[in-house]
């Protein structure tokens, strides 16, 4: 917050001294460059003086909406709690809960067309396979060797 406040004063000092700068400067007698420098004085009088009075506004209409919306919310604290809301509550978290445990992993028909993979088959399958010994490979002949180097001589059709 400080950061913008320091911004904003830099800025309106830096356009008061710029304006005053430039009216200075100009070819004008001092009587004109007086009337316009206290007309321009009076305008941005007014014009700050109308901004505060809109921040102004708007904060308290802020601040009562806020503590509309806080008195809300301590009188809903402070409500009673009815013990009917709460058997309510537990009986229908109880049938949640039986309603789930009771349910099927798998589905008990044909219709069920998505895919359901068990976790811990599937990766001990996987492990089953990466740990089984590989077959040995036959040994290498010459005459499977040769085999394949006539077919590459041969152009294809």
């Amino acid at each position: 917050m400080s950061k913008k406040s320091h911004f904003l004063l830099g800025f309106v000092l830096g356009a008061a001294s710029s304006l005053a700068a430039t009216y200075l400067l100009t070819p004008q007698t001092s009587e004109d460059l007086k009337r316009k420098f206290s007309e321009k004085k009076d305008d941005l009088a007014d014009r700050a003086a109308d901004y505060y009075d809109y921040a102004r506004d708007a904060t308290a209409e802020w601040r009562e909406s806020a503590e509309d919306f806080v008195s809300d919310l301590k009188a809903k604290a402070q409500k009673p709690v009815e013990e009917a809301d709460l058997t309510t509550f537990d009986e229908a978290t109880a049938a949640l809960k039986d309603e789930l445990t009771d349910a099927p992993e798998v589905a008990v028909n044909d219709e069920f067309d998505d895919i359901v993979l068990d976790g811990k088959s599937a990766f001990a399958q996987a492990k089953d396979q990466d740990d089984a010994p590989a077959a040995p490979e036959a040994p290498a002949t010459p005459e499977a060797d040769a085999a394949p180097d006539a077919e590459s001589d041969t152009p294809e059709a």
